[in-house]
């Protein structure tokens, strides 16, 4: 199970043409008050040319994760959709709650026996089987259940029997941050929404060093943000929209941005591709709101990735 949870989000976390947006059955298993959302269209994202270059990368002779294919049945590169992750924990929560929902093909009765004979532990709730760590095992208790043959889901006990409950009662994820994930999926291969204030989120107990960040006056005057990448055939565009509490804080977090921006890009002792990457940064303000965008070409972006001295891997490898 713990295999099958660095998978999902290590895919999750690489991602970082147009897609037809979040799949709705999905985005309707978010608990109702999430504060930040998040998503990638895996299928796209993994067969562009810099998913080809990521995947060509990785070690997939790797024996354990030869044994996790043949043992439960699941291929992530080729099995796994779409992923969408989804939390309501802040600054001030006292435990984390989180989501982590997929979409793919998945053999339930396979990857059941396999974590029964791991040690999991399966109850059962409202119908639905749920996988549970070996007993005594360290860390967070969380589970994983299949809702279907196409959907997953995986998190906390908690989280992942609510999404049960929405799951049989038909739920419909509704609101702003809804309708920000449907508006900023629909045009980027991965993609995140917060309905928090971004001084509450890099706060958290999971954004480490950024705590002090957070309490500037730049920062805490964002009480939103979103944004994604696009993953071209020769580029790679990076969008964020950040919503200020006023049109002129607003124009001030684009001001300290192009600011920093023309440090790199004056800075002699930068790499080249860092300060071609700077050069293509764009903003701009619309009322309350500041947009940055960079459109980073897909090769020089795998050059700055490439370890010195190293040769690129044939992508034929690595294809889906």
């Amino acid at each position: 199970m713990n295999k099958m949870y660095s998978i999902a989000f290590s895919f999750l976390m690489a991602a970082a043409g147009a897609t037809a947006g979040v799949t709705p059955a999905l985005l309707n298993l978010v608990m109702p008050d999430a504060s930040v959302v998040s998503g990638m269209n895996v299928d796209q994202s993994v067969t562009s040319p810099f998913g080809q270059y990521i995947l060509s990368q990785i070690q997939f002779n790797d024996s354990e994760f030869v044994q996790f294919i043949s043992s439960t049945g699941f291929d992530p590169r080729k099995d796994l959709h779409e992923i969408v992750a989804a939390t309501s924990s802040t600054a001030s929560s006292t435990m984390h709650a989180g989501l982590i929902l997929g979409r793919g093909v998945f053999n339930p009765a396979m990857i059941i026996g396999s974590a029964t004979t791991s040690g999991g532990v399966i109850t059962n709730y409202r119908g639905f089987n749920m996988i549970g760590p070996p007993p005594g095992e360290s860390g967070d208790p969380v589970a994983l259940t299949f809702l279907d043959g196409a959907t997953a889901a995986m998190g906390d006990v908690a989280s992942v029997k609510a999404a049960i409950d929405r799951k049989i009662a038909g739920a419909t994820f509704t609101g702003a941050l809804a309708q920000t994930a449907v508006q900023v999926s629909a045009s980027n291969s991965a993609w995140f929404a917060t309905a928090t204030p971004l001084s509450d989120f890099m706060s958290s107990r999971q954004s480490g060093n950024l705590g002090p960040v957070a309490q500037s006056g730049l920062i805490q005057n964002i009480t939103s943000a979103s944004g994604g990448v696009q993953f071209g055939s020769t580029a790679i565009t990076v969008s964020a929209d950040a919503v200020a509490n006023s049109p002129q804080n607003a124009q001030a977090l684009v001001d300290v941005l192009k600011f920093f921006v023309s440090m790199i890009a004056g800075n002699a002792n930068a790499p080249a591709g860092v300060t071609s990457i700077a050069n293509s940064a764009q903003f701009s303000v619309t009322g309350s709101t500041a947009h940055i965008s960079l459109l980073l070409p897909e090769a020089q972006v795998e050059q700055l990735l490439m370890p010195q001295n190293s040769k690129r891997k044939p992508r034929a490898s690595a294809q889906r």
